[in-house]
């Protein structure tokens, strides 16, 4: 089980499909990972945030997100070497 205090950072990025072909990866190596996803649209101004208040146009899609994946620390360099050749 992954938590908090036996994880480390794989990757960061904002890159949907390499985020996507990264989790593949892992997948087929059957090395167990965990995702976190961040929302890039803005702060909080008034009663809503920015892109809510202002919408998002002009703003890229695809740095809207930030994903983060994570594995356990013991299965760290096996992962590094299989995202690395795929």
């Amino acid at each position: 089980m992954i938590t908090v205090f036996n994880r480390e950072s794989l990757w960061i990025g904002s890159d949907m499909k390499r985020f996507n072909e990264i989790r593949d990866a892992l997948e087929r190596e059957h090395i167990p990972y965990t995702y976190k996803t961040r929302s890039r649209g803005g702060g909080w101004i008034g009663h809503g945030t920015v892109r809510g208040s202002l919408g998002s146009m002009g703003h890229s899609m695809d740095i809207m997100y930030e994903y983060e994946i994570f594995v356990l620390r013991t299965d760290l360099e096996r992962a590094r070497y299989f995202v690395s050749t795929y």
